[in-house]
């Protein structure tokens, strides 16, 4: 076979295979496409993110981490999400170092996670 044969060949099958998922984002996101009912046990809840349905996810969503490695997706607009965001938030504020900036009370934040204090 001559070289412009491989080379045409070769490129009508690269073209048959799909583009590479890394070039959209990480292999790995999966978003909530609906929310718990069941309110969680703040002594469970490890950290959270959100989910921001202008990206790349169509609903806005918190998405919970358990101890248990379990991710829950949660609606903002319940009041047990609210109350569990704070207590979260207020955890984290303790544990920054005197003089450090506070962090924000905004959802805008990508990731927060709490640590259990020596």
């Amino acid at each position: 076979m001559s070289l412009l044969t491989t080379t045409l060949i070769s490129s009508i099958l690269l073209s048959l295979f799909p583009h590479t998922p890394a070039a959209y984002g990480p292999l790995n996101y999966a978003c909530c496409v609906k929310y718990t009912r069941n309110p969680l046990p703040l002594r469970v809840i490890k950290g959270f993110i959100e989910q921001s349905s202008r990206e790349v996810c169509r609903i806005d969503a918190i998405i919970f981490f358990t101890k248990n490695k379990k991710k829950v997706c949660a609606s903002v607009e319940d009041q047990w999400v609210r109350a569990a965001l704070a207590s979260l938030r207020s955890k984290i504020n303790k544990l920054t170092v005197k003089g450090a900036p506070r962090l924000t009370t905004g959802l805008k934040q990508l990731i927060h996670t709490t640590t259990k204090s020596p």
